[in-house]
């Protein structure tokens, strides 16, 4: 008898849509691309052994893996792997969007960038989400899911009780990724110049707009459950820093 169905990949779905998110999750090279990630970020998920806030030397342990990884990711499979996307599930991410779907895209999507952004450093040399926490009073405490408290509004649970032994998949709470600019390590358009007018808000800003300018978020990033607050936070930029503070990046983040 058929398998019970992917919790992971929606019901109502266009066939080529379902079709390409089925061979997206065993996607050996997407694997490759995440494994870092996935792996340096383990001990702070709802899977780990994290008990309470992480401690500097644990977060920044976990920073030097993801940073200094080895393991290959070609942005031109992903940015591939983005334009199939938009090609197979057009409908669903446009004219009848599927929450489902969008957030499986933003994920994908914010992957290279992301990446790019935790790895950024400031002048001194330091990551600059070791920073956040001093500079930007919206990242008092450190809420890399490194906090119990604030573990459960980042992610929901769905069974995956399909499986031989019971499995559960961890998704991405996309309210809680927006409202807070989780993407742009919890910079918003409100800090004050100190606050925002960094070196690190360049990095983290360069990261999106450059991968951006190679393969546009299709959707449009005005939909984009969790990217939308990008759009605010440039804006707040030019504002607050001036026109030219992120001119040395490719300036694509208007829309």
């Amino acid at each position: 008898s058929m398998s019970q169905a992917n919790p992971l990949i929606p019901s109502g779905i266009s066939s080529t849509c379902s079709s390409f998110l089925t061979s997206l999750d065993t996607d050996t090279a997407l694997a490759s691309c995440a494994s870092p990630l996935v792996n340096a970020t383990a001990d702070f998920g709802p899977s780990g052994n994290s008990t309470g806030t992480a401690s500097a030397s644990t977060i920044s342990s976990a920073l030097n893996n993801v940073c200094s990884s080895t393991t290959s990711c070609d942005q031109s499979t992903v940015r591939g792997l983005l334009a199939s996307f938009y090609g197979n599930c057009t409908a669903e991410l446009t004219s009848s969007v599927n929450s489902d779907v969008i957030r499986t895209y933003d994920v994908l999507y914010s992957l290279i960038p992301f990446k790019e952004a935790i790895c950024s450093k400031d002048d001194s040399g330091r990551y600059c989400v070791s920073t956040l926490n001093t500079t930007s009073s919206a990242a008092s405490t450190v809420r890399l899911a490194g906090s119990s408290s604030s573990g459960d509004s980042l992610y929901s649970s769905v069974s995956l009780s399909s499986k031989r032994d019971d499995q559960v998949a961890f998704v991405p709470n996309v309210t809680t990724y927006s409202s807070d600019n989780l993407l742009f390590l919890y910079l918003t358009a409100g800090l004050t110049s100190e606050q925002l007018c960094t070196t690190c808000t360049q990095e983290i800003m360069t990261a999106y707009m450059n991968f951006e300018s190679s393969v546009a978020y299709a959707p449009g990033l005005a939909n984009s459950p969790m990217l939308s607050g990008q759009t605010a936070l440039y804006n707040g930029i030019q504002t607050t820093c001036g026109s030219t503070f992120l001119s040395g990046s490719v300036v694509a983040a208007g829309g």
